[in-house]
């Protein structure tokens, strides 16, 4: 006697797959690989952090045109942005205070607040003209 199958109740049976852990060294060696990896990314984002830091300026530093009194060859040069008409050209690094402070001796918190109501207001830009008080 002759048994047919319907080919749709067949089912095969397979043996079980064996998943065989990974073994400890290469555990370690996985491991070491990430840790490598991790050191490197860390590495290239500092140094470009830094490089990025480090270019900010893009050129030389600047230097505050209001120094404190500078004698040279017995000419007073400390005012060399002052015209004579009581203008002051604002010059990179300047503030308010800096200005005030080399061209008073006096009270430069007063000095500040004639410079701030003269000119309109506290906020500079480097080649804005100032007014200076009247000495």
């Amino acid at each position: 006697m002759a048994l047919a199958l319907d080919p749709r109740y067949v089912v095969e049976v397979r043996a079980p797959r064996v998943v065989t852990p990974p073994s400890m060294r290469e555990i370690y060696v996985r491991r070491r690989i990430v840790a490598g990896l991790l050191v490197v990314f860390l590495a290239v984002a500092t140094c470009l952090g830094i490089r990025s830091l480090a270019s900010r300026g893009d050129g030389a530093a600047p230097v505050s045109a209001v120094t404190p009194t500078q004698i040279v060859n017995g000419i007073d040069v400390s005012g060399a942005f002052v015209y004579d008409d009581g203008a002051y050209i604002v010059q990179p690094g300047d503030t308010l205070w800096s200005i005030a402070s080399s061209l008073t001796d006096g009270g430069i918190r007063d000095y500040v607040a004639e410079l701030i109501s003269l000119n309109g207001g506290a906020s500079i830009d480097v080649g804005q003209r100032l007014v200076l008080p009247a000495d």
